[in-house]
């Protein structure tokens, strides 16, 4: 059995699952907080799922130290799920949530960190804003995205973002990034990175599209 304890300020004080070895749980909709030291006694809990009207994350909610640096493991919580997108808990955290809540996009992040998590709310919403991002950015967005596919090919695992080939394409297919102006530039820079499948695809896409 599972259960939540929620004060009457929606701050989740308590939490209690039967299954000890639980490793994925889904925060109620009247949560908008979470205590600090709630999940201690759940050391296999990787995967925290919160709704879509929590307002924000706290700095410490899932604080994750390393043994031995003179901290308190509080959880074991490495991966938060909000609005259907996936990240990793980490000093940049609360700034990732509130750049999937807010959609703005104007926040400093690193490349590995920020272009994983705008690439989903893009899958996920298609929406103007992060359409515009995008846009703006695409050959950052290109780049990163041909490197992650490089590493992917030469090292046989994802660095920071699954399918990276997948990805690319689908973005091209889209028709809102690649164009008759720019598609020249992106398949010389697939060319000078060797990503093969890329040129290929961009050079196919150039003669459906009479470009």
């Amino acid at each position: 059995m599972e259960r939540f304890q929620v004060n009457y300020e929606g701050v989740l004080t308590v939490y209690y699952n039967d299954n000890k070895k639980v490793t994925e749980i889904t925060v109620p909709d009247n949560v908008k907080r979470i205590d600090f030291d709630v999940f201690n006694e759940y050391r296999n809990i990787h995967t925290v799922i919160l709704p879509d009207s929590f307002p924000v994350i706290n700095d410490y909610t899932f604080d994750n130290m390393p043994i031995g640096s003179g901290w308190l493991v509080h959880t074991s919580v490495q991966t938060i799920i909000y609005r259907g997108v996936t990240f990793k808990t980490s000093l940049d955290m609360r700034t990732v949530f509130e750049m999937i809540r807010d959609k703005d996009y104007s926040c400093v992040l690193d490349h590995d960190v920020k272009y994983p998590v705008v690439l989903q709310i893009y899958f996920n919403d298609g929406d103007d804003i992060t359409t515009a991002y995008i846009k703006k950015n695409f050959r950052k967005f290109f780049v990163f995205l041909i490197n992650e596919l490089d590493v992917q090919n030469k090292l046989g695992f994802s660095m920071h973002i699954k399918d990276a080939l997948n990805i690319i394409e689908r973005l091209v297919k889209s028709g809102k990034f690649i164009t008759k102006r720019n598609i020249d530039t992106y398949i010389k820079l697939a060319d000078e990175k060797e990503c093969y499948e890329i040129f290929d695809m961009l050079n196919e896409y150039r003669e459906e599209n009479n470009f």
